[in-house]
């Protein structure tokens, strides 16, 4: 089937040239016509992570409805056979080439750490394949995830993505600049791209889906910052969290809370944003553990200290981190690997906040300077993720190469942490970036 036909004179049109384009994307999106199977399955959550979770799914043709056929047994998508049957909402972005709909259905009243099985469709369109999930317990069980951010879709990501899949975490945590799209509509195949590798790689060794939870950075808002939920429209319509707010938070058992924070780009980081997590973090203080994820530094590695993003963080977050005694905040947006002393009012304290980063989960690494920065344990080029094990006594953390490799562990007494510290060692540095190329490029914006 030819999907494409050459002008046949340089008197074509530009626009028809793009519709053919257009075209084109639209039929590569769907591998055949004739059957609208729903493409990108991907999960989040809106509510309790023990007792919910939320299908997102999409589909090119019209549907009547969105439907998650499920049960705690394989049925091996025999739609009949499902014990249970939920419906959902469903919406388009306006603007769209191909009119594709978006299908949120969100599983209630499930039971804590038990695994499902679905399919997600409808009738007209069909099903998905059988998939499973694995709802989060209730109790202090030990839980594990994964931390990165900065992916995009270049050649690094799926290798990391893999890695990532292999350590068989509860969830990942995207601390922004996802696709890198830029909430631009024409850029909706950076975003096929990402869920593609998202579908096919994010599933453990045991075949579980792994669930996302993402913050917001400033590739996900149309010219690097906006005041609206309509500066970041993808964000806001693909991924079912808190509809149109760009911060949140996520309890996971008894053990440990998720705060997700916007640095500022649809929320300023002080006023309503500011005061919202310092109520949650005492109405959550009975939790051993605290987290922060979010986009620009406090604590950069590559871009200057008193950078503007940075120092607003600071103003307004470090005071609420420390009167709290938040245990780690994860940052991005650098595009390199750090590791923090313990700081407390931006001094070391050994009672202090652990910062780790700082975004390199696809994008190139950025050359950082020989001369570590008074607060920094570690600073280096390499594409990374972070893997966290939570206990009820004890956090472990390690930051983890696209070859699989640990580099280095967190506390030092972990297990380990002896054979990272070789590794670490052992890393070529990397080539120098180029700063043409789209997966290296050290622009201002990150």
């Amino acid at each position: 089937m030819k999907l494409f036909r050459p002008a046949k004179s340089m008197k074509q049109t530009f626009p028809a040239l793009i519709h053919q384009v257009l075209i084109c994307l639209v039929l590569l999106w769907s591998p055949c016509l004739s059957q609208a199977a729903p493409r990108h399955v991907y999960l989040t959550w809106q509510h309790d992570t023990g007792t919910t979770i939320t299908v997102n799914y999409q589909t090119l043709e019209e549907a009547e409805t969105s439907e998650v056929h499920f049960d705690t047994e394989s049925r091996n998508g025999k739609i009949g056979d499902y014990k249970f049957h939920t419906t959902g909402t469903r919406h388009k972005i306006e603007g769209l080439p191909d009119g594709r709909t978006i299908h949120w259905v969100e599983l209630t009243q499930l039971k804590p750490g038990k695994t499902y099985y679905f399919v997600a469709g409808d009738s007209k369109n069909g099903f998905t394949t059988e998939r499973k999930l694995q709802t989060i317990p209730d109790g202090t069980q030990k839980l594990r995830f994964v931390d990165g951010g900065d992916m995009g879709t270049g050649p690094a990501l799926q290798p990391l993505m893999r890695q990532a899949a292999l350590q068989e975490p509860n969830f990942a945590v995207v601390g922004g600049d996802i696709a890198y799209a830029g909430d631009v509509l024409a850029n909706f195949g950076l975003w096929d791209r990402w869920l593609d590798g998202w579908e096919q790689c994010m599933v453990t060794p045991k075949g579980f889906t792994i669930p996302m939870v993402l913050a917001i950075g400033n590739h996900e808002v149309r010219g690097g910052a906006g005041h609206s939920p309509t500066n970041a429209v993808f964000y806001f319509r693909y991924f079912a969290q808190v509809h149109d707010r760009s911060f949140y938070s996520r309890k996971f058992g008894e053990n440990f809370v998720i705060y997700l924070l916007d640095s500022g780009h649809i929320t300023p980081h002080g006023g309503e944003q500011a005061a919202w997590l310092d109520a949650e973090l005492e109405t959550d203080r009975n939790f051993p553990y605290h987290f922060a994820v979010y986009h620009v530094p406090l604590y950069p590695a590559y871009r200057p200290f008193e950078g503007g993003g940075s120092v607003a963080g600071r103003n307004a977050w470090l005071p609420i981190f420390d009167k709290h005694h938040l245990t780690t905040g994860f940052e991005h947006h650098d595009h390199v690997f750090t590791r923090t002393k313990l700081l407390r009012n931006n001094q070391i304290d050994p009672q202090g906040t652990l910062y780790l980063g700082d975004g390199c989960w696809g994008q190139g690494a950025r050359k950082v300077s020989d001369v570590l920065r008074w607060y920094e344990v570690k600073a280096a080029s390499i594409q990374h993720f972070w893997l966290v094990d939570v206990s009820r006594s004890r956090v472990e953390y390690r930051a983890i190469n696209k070859e699989g490799k640990t580099f280095d562990v967190y506390p030092p007494d972990a297990k380990g942490a002896a054979e990272a510290e070789k590794v670490y060692l052992s890393l070529p540095p990397p080539p120098p970036s180029n700063p043409k190329s789209p997966a290296t490029s050290e622009d201002k914006d990150g």
